[in-house]
């Protein structure tokens, strides 16, 4: 796929060059200094832990053809390298892969999530429910699935010299439809710039991530510029329910809109709940049809409704997808219910924030449970002002709660404990009412031997995690594998 340098910048807006030769056929784009092969452009992009513009030296010296950079070079660029200098080397490699890869974005219809909650549901079950009709392919926390197979996900929505070669893939693979979760840090390190998007949704936004952006002001303002980009999504759905979704709709009054609690474009009616599931009508377009799904709780619908709106958007009869809607399976980690023959229910679920807290307990406490049992840790190395709410939520609607590690990182867990206890009740609702735990398989093993009859045990953080991050390094761990195991032992002590 050899292109000429003025086929490459054309539209691609440069403060300077230097040693400009237009005609200078190269190799391939990269922003990864050891990557770097004779012929190659590289990218110079600031970075959180490193800057590419250090590496300017070792590219030159790699041989690259070509170099991109925001900052001068404190280097001398030989005569045979050209340099061009940029206002945003993040946007400018975006760009030059987008045209490289002759911009896939504009053959394949990109449907982008974005919102602190809800976005690897609704997602992936959208991807589910379309690829029955058409090709599609799904990008997100899960893993990145083509129809030549899965791939493991690195990140949520992965940076652009993974993205567009996958996105490039996709068009030969036929896919019609690319469904990807579209996360704040990609947004704000420009991972998707300039890409098309044939519909942006907005799913929630809630307190997560202030490690990253500092204020929950700045964290909207990282979302919303995902529909106010250039070019901005050719259709938007927002949630009318969440009061940063109704700041969009106010700047965006001809998008769509969907809610589980109040008149929108989609909303529901006749809603009703238990631990197996949800039954609800959605109302639309002036005509009412029922659905049911297998996944409990009020945020579920409200997923469901996402995907249900988006089906519609896109031009489909949502009755072609009633069937296929209440068939879909759980997907793990997501409100998955494990094991069975009990008579009492685990759910691993991987809500990591107040706000998803309050959503699954507080919906859990309406189906009146005998007791609710909720085992939970706090990541390390990330936003400690959630740690004392997320306590005080599982304490206010939890019978037991059992504070355990999750993902602790470089950081002492005992400080981690320290935050979290912040938010315990004072004094106490009972004896016995908090555990604090370290180990997160002794934690999970204990809210199984204390669950009756009647009871609901919600094991909540990590989903379909399967490791835990000590330090640097992971460590096999998965709830799901803990929970089964420490559910098979006590029948067979039960049994003997």
């Amino acid at each position: 796929m050899r292109k000429r340098l003025d086929d490459l910048f054309r539209g691609i807006p440069a403060l300077e060059k230097y040693h400009w030769d237009p005609k200078r056929i190269f190799n391939k784009i990269t922003s990864d200094s050891r990557a770097i092969e004779p012929g190659d452009i590289f990218v110079a992009c600031p970075g959180t832990r490193m800057d590419g513009h250090d590496f300017l030296g070792q590219a030159i010296y790699a041989k690259a053809s070509v170099v991109v950079f925001e900052k001068e070079p404190e280097v001398t660029l030989p005569p045979h390298v050209i340099g061009v200098r940029v206002r945003d080397s993040r946007a400018a490699v975006a760009g030059l892969l987008n045209r490289y890869y002759d911009c896939p974005d504009q053959k394949i219809k990109l449907i982008g999530m974005t919102g602190t909650n809800g976005k690897t549901t609704s997602t992936y079950l959208l991807h589910r429910l379309l690829n029955e009709r058409v090709p599609t392919a799904y990008l997100g926390t899960l893993w990145y699935e083509l129809p030549s197979g899965k791939l493991p996900s690195l990140n949520t929505t992965p940076g652009p010299e993974v993205l567009i070669p996958m996105l490039h893939q996709m068009q030969q693979e036929g896919v019609k439809y690319c469904i990807m979760e579209v996360s704040s840090h990609a947004i704000s390190q420009k991972r998707v710039y300039g890409l098309e998007f044939e519909l942006g949704v907005f799913t929630q936004l809630t307190q997560d991530h202030l490690d990253y952006h500092h204020s929950m002001e700045h964290y909207f303002q990282t979302k919303r510029s995902f529909f106010a980009g250039a070019p901005a999504p050719r259709r938007m759905l927002f949630n009318k329910d969440c009061i940063y979704g109704r700041r969009l709709i106010e700047e965006w009054p001809t998008a769509s809109t969907f809610s589980v609690l109040t008149e929108a474009d989609y909303y529901v009616k006749n809603l009703k709940m238990n631990f197996q599931g949800s039954s609800f009508h959605i109302r639309y377009h002036d005509q009412e049809m029922p659905f049911q799904i297998r996944l409990p709780m009020r945020y579920n619908v409200a997923n469901a409704m996402v995907i249900l709106s988006a089906i519609d958007m896109l031009g489909f009869d949502l009755k072609d997808f009633r069937g296929a809607l209440q068939e879909i399976p759980t997907i793990p980690g997501r409100m998955e219910r494990i094991g069975t023959g009990h008579d009492f229910t685990v759910f691993v679920d991987y809500a990591h924030t107040p706000d998803a807290f309050q959503q699954v307990l507080h919906d859990a406490r309406q189906m009146e449970p005998k007791k609710i049992i909720t085992v939970f840790g706090c990541g390390g190395d990330r936003d400690r002002g959630k740690r004392p709410l997320m306590t005080r939520t599982a304490c206010c609607y939890s019978d037991v709660v059992i504070l355990t590690s999750d993902n602790p990182r470089s950081e002492d867990p005992e400080d981690i404990f320290r935050d979290m206890r912040k938010g315990l009740p004072h004094p106490l609702p009972s004896p016995g009412s908090v555990f604090e735990i370290q180990d997160r398989q002794e934690a999970i093993e204990k809210a199984i031997s204390l669950a009756k009859s009647g009871d609901v045990v919600f094991v909540l953080g990590k989903g379909h995690e399967d490791y835990q991050i000590l330090g640097d390094g992971k460590i096999p761990f998965s709830d799901r594998e803990v929970v089964e195991v420490a559910l098979k032992r006590r029948s067979r002590v039960f049994l003997s």
